[in-house]
């Protein structure tokens, strides 16, 4: 079944969010639901652990962080349909931003959103550095989060 994910990109002066489909089975859907249930609640106890009782920031749970430390092959799943979408708008950001000085020779595209990925990834892959930690986080669907026991 098709599944609709929520990624937001960070971008240099504004992060821009977008939506990906991912293919995944029933079975790997309830896979991450466990992952992502269990991830929670040893963070809900690590958190727990606070000795000068202030809260510190947390940031928001990301699935992709969650998936690549407990299930690398569903990361991998997800991370080969994100990755297109992060690396395209990365790339855009960079040529509004810094223009000729990223921007390869043999660059003639007006939109980049609409050229093959391959295409881009051949012309500027080499010079480009992606990861999931530092250029976006995916958000985990509401339907997804474990039900909170009443």
């Amino acid at each position: 079944m098709k599944y609709k994910l929520s990624v937001r990109i960070f971008l240099t002066y504004r992060d821009k969010d977008v939506k990906v489909e991912v293919e995944l089975s029933d079975e790997e859907v309830a896979r991450i639901k466990e992952l992502v249930a269990k991830d929670l609640e040893e963070q809900k106890q690590v958190d727990g652990d606070d000795e000068d009782g202030e809260d510190d920031f947390v940031s928001p749970p990301d699935l992709l962080d969650i998936l690549d430390r407990k299930s690398p092959e569903l990361f991998d799943l997800l991370w080969d349909v994100i990755f297109p979408k992060v690396f395209v708008e990365s790339l855009i950001d960079g040529i509004k931003n810094y223009g000729e000085l990223v921007r390869h020779e043999d660059d003639h595209y007006r939109s980049h959103r609409k050229v093959s990925f391959d295409e881009l990834y051949e012309m500027y892959g080499d010079d480009m550095e992606i990861d999931h930690y530092n250029d976006c986080i995916c958000k985990i669907p509401r339907s997804w989060m474990p039900k909170n026991p009443k």
